[in-house]
């Protein structure tokens, strides 16, 4: 039972990578997300309630042992708009993600867990996806044979 377990959460795992869109970059990309509003029991924010937005990525060929971990992450920035541009350190596959962190008027923080873009829960209805570089060098042109 446990090996069959074994196997059934590695299939997953592969299908839900294969799965995953790949969005190509240069040497940066902007990350997008809806803004939060409520909080987790769907109830409204505050009007005196500060949302920031912190943003990281981790590399996805490295990977990582717990996403939810920030000292594992590489931090790219916070924010309060619902975007930011994020400048890739090394050419790898990456996987994006943030928490939102909410300040009230007497100045306690809350967090939320991670959300990933390799994560179908956490991602639009376009599905998962990871950056993925554009390759550096360019193709072979005016192929030809010797005889001609």
């Amino acid at each position: 039972m446990k090996r069959f377990l074994l196997v059934l959460l590695l299939v997953l795992g592969v299908i839900a990578c294969v799965g995953a869109q790949m969005v190509f970059y240069q040497n940066e990309a902007t990350l997008l997300w809806d803004p939060v509003t409520t909080d987790a029991q769907g109830d409204p924010l505050l009007p005196t309630d500060v949302v920031e937005y912190e943003i990281y990525i981790y590399d996805y060929v490295e990977g990582v042992t717990d996403n939810q971990d920030i000292a594992q992450l590489t931090y790219v920035g916070t924010t309060t708009a619902t975007e930011l541009l994020i400048v890739f350190p090394y050419r790898t596959r990456w996987v994006a993600g943030g928490r939102c962190k909410v300040t009230d008027e007497g100045g306690n923080v809350d967090y939320s867990l991670m959300a990933w873009s390799d994560n179908a829960i956490d991602t639009g209805p376009d599905g998962p996806f990871l950056y993925v570089p554009l390759p550096r060098v360019p193709s072979l042109s005016g192929l030809r044979d010797s005889g001609m």
